[in-house]
């Protein structure tokens, strides 16, 4: 293939490829950039978590005897139990899977789960350190496809009145904060999305779309630095070496 074919083949396919891809490289870049100059700390919201001092669990009083926590427990199995505390209250947490949990008072054995809305908001205000009115609260009782909040069900929505939109989420049978949500989060998760072309759960980034569109991407790329090496003065042959190697051809 003479050099002027490789040129127009490399051509065509820059031409080709370039609208195609072109909108992905743009949303790679945009994720790109804002990826990289938002903190993580931000984007979690662990900015705004308020300091609070540590429960000292040595000198709390705890139930010694679990297995009267296990016969009163209405959980199938039990895989993961801790014991930590809730608005200055020792407790100890049960859990099963996502969607099956028990929260008990480690003094008295109380089944203290699941958590109004009212203690769901304490928690959630305790936790959050700018001083904001709460705006609304709501229990989340199912998963949307896409959706922002992702963990255990159901789940309490404590929205706060700050210019971020913050909300979190409290976990109705463990009464603990479990996500922290605010449109910087949002924004990332938008443009994650755009990032790795997951626009179901926007968390699988081996999909098929991805890989087509990486490769895509790559051969364009490619066939942009052909053009430049066959357009290129630097690269060009001198006229001339080509009339002398016209001569010697045969």
């Amino acid at each position: 293939m003479s050099r002027s074919s490789k040129q127009k083949f490399s051509r065509r396919w820059h031409r080709r490829l370039g609208p195609i891809i072109g909108i992905q490289l743009l949303f790679w870049s945009l994720g790109g950039v804002y990826f990289s100059w938002v903190h993580l700390e931000i984007v979690r919201s662990e900015t705004d978590m308020a300091e609070l001092e540590e429960m000292n669990m040595k000198a709390a009083s705890y139930l010694t005897d679990l297995a009267a926590l296990f016969q009163k427990s209405q959980l199938e199995h039990v895989v993961e139990i801790s014991i930590g505390s809730m608005l200055d209250m020792p407790v100890v947490r049960m859990i099963q899977d996502d969607f099956h949990a028990e929260l008990y008072h480690a003094t008295t054995g109380e089944l203290l789960s699941p958590v109004s809305a009212e203690t769901a908001t304490i928690v959630a205000t305790t936790d959050f350190a700018p001083d904001v009115p709460v705006s609304s609260i709501e229990l989340v009782d199912s998963h949307t496809p896409g959706g922002e909040y992702r963990g255990p069900l159901p789940a309490w929505k404590v929205s706060f009145s700050n210019w971020k939109k913050s909300a979190l989420y409290v976990s109705a049978n463990e009464g603990r904060v479990i996500s922290r949500r605010s449109t910087i989060w949002r924004a990332f998760d938008f443009l994650w999305m755009l990032h790795i072309a997951d626009y179901d759960e926007r968390t699988n980034f081996n999909n098929w779309l991805l890989r087509i569109l990486s490769i895509l991407g790559l051969v364009t790329v490619l066939s942009g630095y052909m053009l430049w090496y066959f357009t290129t003065p630097l690269t060009r042959p001198k006229k001339g070496s080509a009339a002398i190697d016209g001569q010697n051809t045969p």
